[in-house]
């Protein structure tokens, strides 16, 4: 029963026999579970990559000062760091799915069963995640210390990664259910994205500096050992105040006492304290259905009825209940409109990596930066304001079209499609709010911009007048607007046409949705062409961007009619 408990529940995370089964359905089957397999590669070759990279650098400082004995107690410190903040990032996403989780706390199931499915969930991410860790930090440090021949250091590794994994997923759900058993004020789905969305900011800023760091260190050996060398010294010298952490690393070492004390740890875990945890889990789901009904009293009723009531039109309705979607549901956020807001950071810390490891103050660095500005020609500088416009627009389509607003329009409603279609309410009304909600985050997106140039525009000293700012950002917002109007009836067209409507989690919505890949591919293709258009093709001045922007206003007009005509058409079908 948990382990069906667990397929339903785990239906958004892992599916791989969907994304192989489109093999079946002719060429563009094919083409869908290529193009997602060669992705899911990369994306797991560049953080092995990293990882291995950071690693190997670890044991060769480690070794140099004679220490390399400290290396399994960091890898096991660094690999529990990780599992903990993506484990805290999974059960705030997951601790409450919604009203379909209620369906299936009303079967015949104790609460042990359910907490178990629910504890299965996280700590099977949490589970590969620390046993890949394990793996690479365990093989650099075996392949130097000769210890690839002895049996028990893989099943050292092996047991650390589980029982690392069970006692960090079980210490995270301690720490939320007994949190919000006592204080019943925070069970809502609010505090629960805004938890999530601060780890996953967390996690972009961390990615940011940990890729930064990692390209600087193939040009400069010398960042390692002042800034990553100073981190490795502090965890070393942790380790003599904790003997007990340092015994227990002992199992990365092939030894026998400290595997079993590990692998009796994931026992009493699994078997003995998630069942008796099940119960105060339970207690602490009450209160977070958003559906409540309550009673007042008649004095309550007589003063709703003589409040003033203001009425707002049927399309302001519409779209703040699909703004409001977005923002409370911790899965549609952290995968879409989270993007618009966190890759300028990532931007600007990338940069930020690179000026400090330059070793110059912010001071000189602006006076550097300025002395350049002053010393480029005035001819070159009307390409360079053209290339900065440019590129706030790629800027601003990149950051605003990977909210996945677009290509998740009706997927994002599953079943309760049919509740929105059961209104009073004309279908060409609902496809344009569907259509203004993606064209929101362009604007947000244009806005970011826009202070971005404003701050450089400010710190620089740039050598233009202000009404040539003014031109520079109309024209980044026109260039932006008129790009994103074509990609987002692409988005829609391709969401509309095959919508992933049949979810039970809204993971499944998003991470398992092809039309988010699509639109991915398609958004990269189209500014890569633009960027070829506009480099090679184009004049580089303001009325080359003129045209561009009229270009795409004069392709996006007969798609965009011809959409809304046939999403009417579709709604219908749906």
């Amino acid at each position: 029963m948990i382990f069906k408990l667990f397929k339903i529940l785990n239906q958004g995370a892992y599916n791989f026999s969907g994304m192989f089964g489109e093999f079946k359905k002719g060429p563009k089957g094919i083409v869908k579970a290529i193009f997602l397999i060669l992705f899911t590669i990369y994306v797991f070759a560049v953080m092995i990559g990293m990882y291995t990279l950071y690693m190997i650098g670890t044991y060769k400082y480690l070794a140099e000062n004679g220490n390399q004995q400290f290396m399994p107690f960091i890898s096991m410190m660094v690999a529990l760091m990780v599992i903990m903040f993506f484990g805290f990032t999974s059960v705030a996403s997951t601790y409450y799915t919604g009203t379909g989780e209620e369906f299936l706390m009303s079967l015949p199931l104790t609460p042990g069963q359910f907490f178990g499915a629910k504890f299965a969930v996280s700590f099977v991410s949490d589970a590969i995640m620390g046993v890949g860790m394990f793996a690479i930090s365990s093989i650099v440090y075996g392949y130097n210390e000769g210890l690839l021949t002895n049996p028990l250091f893989y099943m050292g590794f092996l047991v650390t990664a589980l029982a690392f994994s069970l006692t960090a997923v079980f210490v995270i759900y301690l720490i939320f259910i007994l949190i919000l058993y006592f204080i019943p004020v925070l069970r809502k789905k609010k505090v629960m994205t805004v938890i999530a969305t601060i780890l996953l900011i967390a996690f972009c800023l961390f990615y940011a500096l940990l890729n930064s760091s990692v390209s600087i260190s193939f040009t400069n050996m010398e960042f390692i050992n002042d800034k990553v060398g100073t981190s490795i010294d502090k965890i070393s010298s942790w380790s003599s105040n904790v003997p007990v952490f340092m015994y227990i690393s002992g199992a990365l070492n092939g030894k026998i006492i400290p595997i079993l004390i590990l692998a009796a740890l994931g026992s009493l875990i699994l078997f003995v304290l998630v069942p008796l945890a099940g119960n105060m889990y339970i207690k602490s789901l009450n209160g977070f259905s958003d559906v409540k009904s309550k009673k007042i009293t008649s004095e309550k009723a007589e003063e709703v009825i003589k409040k003033d009531v203001r009425s707002v039109s049927i399309f302001h309705a519409l779209f703040v209940r699909d703004v409001r979607n977005v923002v409370r549901e911790p899965a549609f956020f952290a995968n879409g409109p989270l993007f618009v807001f966190i890759f300028p950071v990532i931007f600007l810390l990338s940069f930020s990596i690179g000026f400090i490891a330059s070793g110059q103050s912010i001071g000189e660095l602006l006076s550097d930066l300025q002395l350049s500005i002053l010393e480029i020609p005035a001819e070159k500088f009307v390409s360079i304001k053209y290339y900065v416009t440019l590129g706030g627009a790629a800027f601003t389509i990149f950051s605003g079209t990977f909210a996945n607003i677009a290509t998740t329009s009706f997927s994002r409603e599953g079943k309760s499609l049919n509740d929105l279609k059961a209104m009073p309410l004309k279908f060409d009304m609902i496809i344009k709010v569907k259509f203004w909600h993606a064209m929101l985050y362009v604007g947000i997106a244009a806005v970011i911009s826009i202070i971005i140039l404003s701050v450089a525009y400010s710190l620089l000293a740039l050598p233009i007048t202000f009404v040539e700012f003014i031109q520079m950002c109309l024209m980044m917002i026109l260039v932006s607007v008129s790009i994103s109007l074509l990609l987002i009836f692409i988005d829609m067209f391709i969401d509309t046409a095959n919508p992933k409507l049949n979810w039970e989690t809204p993971m499944a919505a998003t991470k398992q949705n092809f039309n988010v890949l699509w639109s991915m591919l398609l958004t990269m293709i189209t500014i890569a062409l633009v960027i070829v258009l506009v480099v090679i093709v184009l004049p580089k001045n303001m009325l080359a961007l003129l045209i561009l922007s009229a270009i795409f206003i004069i392709i996006s007009s007969p798609i965009g009619a011809g959409y809304f005509r046939y999403a009417e058409k579709r709604l219908k079908d749906l």
